[in-house]
């Protein structure tokens, strides 16, 4: 068991029972019959008595007993072992959720061939039903796009120039409305006039941030689109309504001129019917995270008697060490030891 120990500084030590299944040691097999016998595990760690628990000074963590393996949770953020199986953050820690969307037209002077919308009420496409999916594109359009908001682009009027939008996704409107719990969004690409389609270039991508954590970039593969050509030239053409490529009529995906190209003309031919291809993000929620984790600072064959760490910001921390013994001879249960201190600022 862990003592209490006594310093000028807050801290406190405490050992705690854990047994998890998904954390279970593999045994390694063994070629000849044995009994199942092992050394119960024992194991104290103590925080050393020349520690200054200063911002920039390293915390060392001296250990006692036979444990083969140790996880070291630093206590800070993105480490912290109440956290290891979080995969949602509050909304109210939401600090930042800015949409970027960039777009160039390739030639001519034609604005507007390319809306952009966002919503949290789409469920999203099939992806592999054109009937199904025809008929919520449909039912879209004949709602005039009731669930979605209309996001205003910043769109060059001389050809080949980047026009880039920003959108505050906690505000979309400037009324307060955030998109955030299933957000969607909806580029369309439907020319005015069939005899002026042109080229286009297209990058987005989508910064979150919460508060105290680094902000986090998820890029277009991340925001997983899925195209539908609604236009009657591709009625009962299942495949090609779903299919991309380079050919007149179609987008490519992931491309160095841009993360998605529409192509509407090529060598000066233009493409004979009207353009009308919707492209959804894959819906999501936008205060998804990753799970906390620790770090493995030892295993069976690691001569551990110690280990430190050095904290940049002042505050109060529980580092937790996840221990445990495995080999030949079999393995112990989990156990977790917390140590608790606070941390202060530098002396100037």
């Amino acid at each position: 068991m862990v003592k209490r120990t006594t310093a000028a500084h807050t801290m406190k030590t405490k050992p705690i029972t854990y047994l998890a299944a998904a954390l279970a040691l593999a045994v390694a097999g063994s070629s000849c019959d044995h009994d199942e016998i092992y050394e119960p595990l024992d194991f104290a760690v103590r925080l050393a008595p020349t520690n200054t628990y200063r911002v920039g000074e390293p915390v060392v963590f001296n250990f006692e007993g036979n444990a083969d393996y140790i996880t070291f949770w630093s206590g800070d953020v993105g480490h912290e072992y109440r956290y290891r199986d979080r995969t949602t953050m509050p909304k109210s820690e939401l600090e930042t959720c800015q949409l970027t969307f960039s777009l160039s037209r390739r030639s001519g002077s034609n604005t507007g061939d390319v809306q952009v919308y966002a919503s949290d009420r789409f469920e999203g496409l099939a992806g592999d039903n054109a009937a199904t999916d025809k008929a919520t594109i449909e039912a879209i359009e004949a709602g005039n796009f009731a669930d979605w908001t209309r996001l205003e682009v910043n769109e060059e009027s001389k050809s080949g120039q980047w026009g880039t939008t920003t959108c505050n996704l906690l505000d979309v409107d400037g009324n307060g409305t955030a998109l955030t719990d299933n957000f969607t969004l909806l580029i369309r690409w439907h020319p005015k006039d069939v005899t002026a389609q042109r080229n286009y270039y297209i990058n987005t991508s989508l910064e979150v941030k919460f508060k105290n954590r680094e902000s986090t970039s998820l890029s277009y593969t991340d925001l997983q689109f899925v195209n539908f050509n609604m236009a009657n030239e591709m009625a009962g053409k299942e495949y090609d309504t779903y299919s991309t490529g380079s050919k007149i009529g179609y987008l490519q995906y992931g491309q160095n001129a841009g993360n998605i190209i529409l192509n509407a003309i090529e060598s000066g031919t233009m493409c004979p019917y009207l353009i009308d291809t919707w492209i959804f993000s894959t819906p999501m929620s936008l205060n998804l995270t990753s799970p906390d984790t620790g770090l493995s600072i030892k295993g069976v064959t690691d001569d551990v008697k110690s280990y430190s760490y050095t904290y940049d910001k002042p505050g109060t921390y529980t580092v937790t060490f996840v221990v445990a013994n495995g080999n030949y001879q079999g393995e112990s249960g989990i156990q977790t030891y917390e140590v608790t201190f606070t941390v202060i600022d530098p002396i100037e």
